[in-house]
């Protein structure tokens, strides 16, 4: 009758016991500072996936998206978002503001910005991070046309409750 072999490697199964174990304390222990970032990064993603979803007008085509989430305006005890898409189009700028107010979602505050003289309007600067505030933030390229273009965007508070989302703070 064949003998049962014994395990040739006792100590390494204990030892990824172990390994297993100090992980999942560590995460236990981790979950709560990571939550809130957690929590608003998914915040976020719902908001960029409604954006995502918005009709844009015939003639329009995408040059850049960007997003942020952090703070940028005020004083700490809240959370902001910014989702922006810059767009080149043909044709007439009312036509494409009508257009997106006739098709917002109420989940959303879409606004639309147009690039004047190569950059974005001067009143612009007060509402967006400011890592994305300038049209070159925009381009991939210096040489790219900086006319016919605009900005659609969609900013607000995610949450009033920043908690440890050191982004926020």
């Amino acid at each position: 009758m064949p003998t049962k072999q014994a395990s040739k490697h006792p100590i390494r199964s204990w030892v990824l016991t172990i390994l297993a174990s100090c992980l999942i304390l560590c995460a236990a222990f981790l979950f709560p500072f990571v939550k809130d970032s957690l929590l608003h990064d998914y915040d976020l993603y719902q908001y960029s996936q409604a954006f995502r979803r918005l009709e844009h007008p015939p003639g329009t085509s995408l040059v850049s998206s960007r997003k942020f989430l952090g703070l940028y305006l005020g004083n700490g005890n809240h959370c902001d978002y910014f989702l922006g898409e810059l767009r080149r189009y043909s044709g007439d700028g009312q036509a494409i503001e009508a257009f997106y107010a006739d098709r917002a979602p109420a989940d959303l505050s879409v606004g639309v910005v147009f690039v004047v003289n190569g950059e974005f309007p001067e009143k612009t600067w007060s509402w967006m991070p400011p890592t994305l505030d300038s049209l070159s933030d925009w381009l991939d390229s210096p040489n790219e046309p900086r006319d016919h273009l605009y900005l659609i965007y969609d900013w607000g508070i995610i949450t009033l409750d920043p908690g440890w989302d050191l982004r926020c703070g």
